[in-house]
């Protein structure tokens, strides 16, 4: 007996911290239910119709069938009310059900295709709308929540932590927040709401593959969303900014050879004729590392905070060209102004010119005449090299070396002439189809 006793004391002593620990834990967890009973009355459900018309051999008639569903919520105490615009898009008829199971029929005011935000507007009054937080002052593992309709189940809660801000997965104009909370088909639309019950934003994309939740959700910022809704207000349509440029991720090695002690910013690869970057002085090369007080992390953050501006702002980018920093002013354009890249192409007294296990020539006059590619030099034959460890292949468009441009095979030649025997070199190259980006050719004696 007095054995027992010693074994339970000794267990009793060993285990304690454990469950202190896991006392101390379940202390610190958040208490979701005030939350949810407060934010609860701002969320909505959506439902859509479809106009269908049917015909048979005696007669035509009309009806409706169901249209896609999502989630929604409001923002206003008029009843303005936010959703996804793939919630809503094509559909012919609206319905927004309330918490308290009132269903109204929306009128849609206005929606967005490129930031996926539509708002809507029911009639009625003592609407109870979200407060709207501010993105800048949420961090990376705070506690946010989602009320949504995943799969018809209205009012559904979950809960999870911010996983990243800033997330580019796909969409050029939208620095998504990455959560791990389950998001799930229905959801879309919904709130992602602080733990002060202030709405951060929209719930819209999950990755997955198998069409559920895998712990990888992306919210629209709230900011972005407002922005959106007050040009909707004001002008019935949204206008952003546009820079006219294409723009690459800024690698290790290309950070090294073009001087900087780290990888960072957007390295510029084309610039088109007459846009807002080309009166600017903006060129080809340059690496944008700031715009006015925005520091460009990396190359996807650049669409993001130019397409926050409006046409005719200006905006100062701070750059790095050739290794010294330069700072220039751009008045900002409308993205109704692109404008295709064209230059000039030369002629050249020679055919082709070898170099890196690699054979080049002027670019021919039947793909300038259909394409906008009309300076450089084509790729005509590569073989084991300089030049195809580097990635560069056949059909490719070499368009500026160690910052040169190239416009014909003649200034190719002279470039290359003057390139060190060892070193990092930085490549432009245009792949039809593809798109421009850097690559980088290393040389050895």
């Amino acid at each position: 007996m007095t054995q027992n006793r010693i074994i339970f004391a000794f267990l009793t002593l060993l285990l304690s911290p454990f469950f202190i620990i896991q006392s101390s834990y379940a202390a610190r967890l958040p208490d979701f239910v005030e939350l949810v009973e407060k934010a609860q009355p701002s969320v909505v459900s959506i439902s859509t119709t479809i106009e269908v018309k049917r015909r048979n051999l005696f007669s035509r008639s009309a009806g409706s069938s169901r249209g896609p569903s999502g989630s929604g919520f409001l923002i206003s105490e008029d009843g303005f009310v936010l959703t996804n615009n793939h919630v809503i898009e094509g559909v012919d008829k609206v319905f927004v059900r309330l918490h308290n199971g009132k269903d109204l029929q929306a009128e849609i005011i206005g929606t967005d295709a490129e930031t996926d935000i539509a708002l809507l507007k029911v009639k009625g009054e003592d609407f109870e709308p979200f407060r709207i937080g501010k993105i800048d002052k949420i961090k990376v593992g705070s506690w946010v929540l989602a009320i949504g309709a995943p799969f018809g189940f209205d009012q559904t809660v979950t809960a999870g932590i911010i996983s990243a801000k800033g997330r580019s997965v796909g969409e050029q104009y939208i620095p998504y927040i990455q959560t791990d909370v389950a998001i799930n088909p229905g959801n879309s639309g919904g709130p992602l709401i602080n733990m002060n019950g202030r709405v951060i934003g929209i719930n819209s994309k999950i990755l997955s593959t198998s069409g559920g939740s895998n712990g990888l959700s992306f919210s629209i910022p709230i900011d972005l969303a407002m922005d959106v809704v007050n040009q909707i207000k004001d002008d019935g349509r949204v206008r952003r900014g546009y820079l006219g440029v294409s723009y690459q991720e800024v690698s290790y090695e290309l950070a090294k050879s073009f001087g900087l002690d780290r990888s960072q910013g957007a390295l510029i690869t084309v610039v088109s004729p007459e846009s807002p970057a080309d009166k600017a002085g903006i060129k080809t090369g340059d690496i944008v590392l700031k715009v006015d007080q925005k520091s460009i992390k990396n190359s996807t953050e650049l669409p993001f905070v130019i397409g926050r501006y409006r046409p005719n702002d200006e905006a100062k980018l701070y750059i790095v060209r050739q290794g010294k920093k330069l700072n220039l002013t751009v008045t900002i354009g409308s993205r109704d102004g692109d404008i295709a890249q064209s230059s000039p192409a030369s002629s050249t007294r020679k055919n082709s010119f070898e170099w890196g296990g690699a054979e080049f020539k002027n670019i021919p006059e039947e793909m300038t005449s259909r394409s906008n590619i009309s300076f450089g030099v084509i790729v005509s034959s590569v073989e084991q090299g300089a030049v195809w460890d580097s990635g560069i292949r056949e059909g490719d468009i070499i368009q500026s070396i160690q910052l040169k441009t190239i416009n014909n095979l003649q200034q190719f030649e002279a470039v290359i002439a003057k390139l060190p025997e060892q070193g990092n070199i930085p490549v432009l190259v245009n792949r039809p189809g593809a798109g421009s980006q850097y690559l980088i050719v290393g040389l050895s004696d």
